[in-house]
This record gives structure tokens, sequence and C-alpha cells, in this order.
């Protein structure tokens, strides 16, 4: 594994491939070399070459809608990333300047809207994408931990996805993210606890 972080990219990703980005995944396989790029790439390469246990589910229409699902929170969420998130990251990194209030108001505002939808979902099927766990789950799980992380995520206001969340963060697989630390930025005092 090679750290790469956003602002400060690792010399190797530019000789992946052209117009290479991140994250990336290379495999030496007996098909040869294997450079998936983008977290769709990756995770449609995994479901592909490890199909268990199945993260897009297992009936046609099931697995459409985890890419529906996915693709949405994906692309809904890029609005947070952008503001809030980036916001977010850019203090902790740069230190140098006074946080862009106008970009945490939007990114926050864009991020109740959201917590909203998710919340509607995981009320109504259990799971994002339908009864069972699938890269909808992962992918909005992934999301919330960097926000909860900073303490954004208004749990009280979302019932149904904060009792998602919590069986998403006491899976084994999921301890590893919540492990994870920013040099000099504590994470809110309930970010690892799995109770909140």
């Amino acid at each position: 594994m090679i750290e790469s972080p956003v602002w400060a990219p690792h010399r190797d990703v530019t000789n992946l491939l052209p117009g290479a980005s991140l994250p990336a995944l290379v495999e030496q396989g007996p098909e040869g070399r294997v450079v998936a790029c983008g977290t769709h790439s990756i995770c449609e390469h995994l479901e592909e070459s490890c199909p268990s246990p199945r993260l897009l589910l297992a009936g046609r229409a099931d697995r459409a809608e985890a890419r529906r699902v996915w693709a949405r929170i994906e692309g809904a969420l890029a609005e947070v990333n952008e503001s809030l998130l980036a916001e977010r990251i850019s203090q902790w990194v740069r230190r140098d300047r006074q946080p862009d209030s106008a970009a945490l108001r939007a990114g926050a505002h864009a991020l109740r809207g959201q917590l909203t939808f998710l919340n509607a979902l995981a009320e109504m099927r259990g799971h994002l994408a339908g009864r069972q766990m699938s890269l909808a789950d992962l992918c909005a799980a992934a999301h919330l931990s960097a926000y909860d992380y900073f303490g954004d995520v208004e749990w009280d206001a979302v019932p149904d996805l904060k009792l998602w969340y919590g069986r998403m963060k006491s899976r084994p697989s999921f301890r590893g993210l919540l492990a994870d630390r920013l040099d000099a930025v504590r994470p809110a005092q309930h970010y690892a606890d799995l109770d909140f």
C-alpha cells in the first residue's frame, strides 16, 4: 500500500496509466497487470475477481438498485465533500487562514438534505439499497465516517440512519477506518464508540 494524499500526490501515481487518478488498485495476476482507478472501477473489479461476499447483491434487479443508490450517494455527497469536508481538511493541512464560513454553511446545508434522504432509505429498507448490505451501504458509511470525525452529523435528527450506521461501524471490517486519525485533529468524542 502506498499512501498518496490529495495535497501531496505520490510520484508513482502518474506512472500507473495516462490520466490515472486516486484511489488506484494495482494487481498482478495470471492475466497480467490490472490497474483500476477510481472507487467505481476498483469496486467493480473486486466484485468480478472476488465475488464472495457479493456487494452488488445476487439478483439483476437488486444489483441495478445497489448501483443506482451507490451512484446517487457518490454524486449527492460530492457537494458536501467539495464544501464542508474540503474546508475541514484544508484547515487541517494548511492552517494558514480562517475557515470559510460560507463553505461550511453550504456544506452543512447540503449534508442535512442528504442525511434526510439516507434516513428514509434506512427506515424503509433496513439497508440503503435493499434488505442486504451492498456497496451503497459501504459508500455511505465511508462518507459519513469522514463527516462524523469532525462532529458534523446531527445523528439525533436521523434516528433510522443512526441505527443503521451503528450496525455498520460495529462490523469488524469497519474498525480500521474508525482507528484512523488525523495529526493534531481529534475526532468527535463519540466517533469510535460503537453505541454512540
